[in-house]
């Protein structure tokens, strides 16, 4: 009954951190290429967040891009 409980306060946990993240879905039937997923929590630190998640097929990384600095 224990284990139970920690899988349903772990999916419930899960659920809060992807309602709270920002995510950027974009899929294509035509190009495998064109399908990506991009998650940054929290939403409201999306320059420094403190977890990053992109994927492409054949590209898998937890480090954000570097910002560029917008030249005045």
């Amino acid at each position: 009954m224990c284990v139970g409980r920690i899988i349903k306060w772990s999916l419930v946990a899960l659920v809060v951190c992807l309602i709270l993240s920002k995510l950027d879905i974009k899929t294509s039937i035509y190009h495998a290429k064109d399908n990506s997923i991009e998650i940054k929590f929290p939403q409201w630190q999306a320059e420094k967040p403190w977890f990053y998640l992109y994927w492409t097929p054949g590209t898998f990384t937890l480090t954000p891009p570097p910002v560029e600095e917008d030249p005045l």
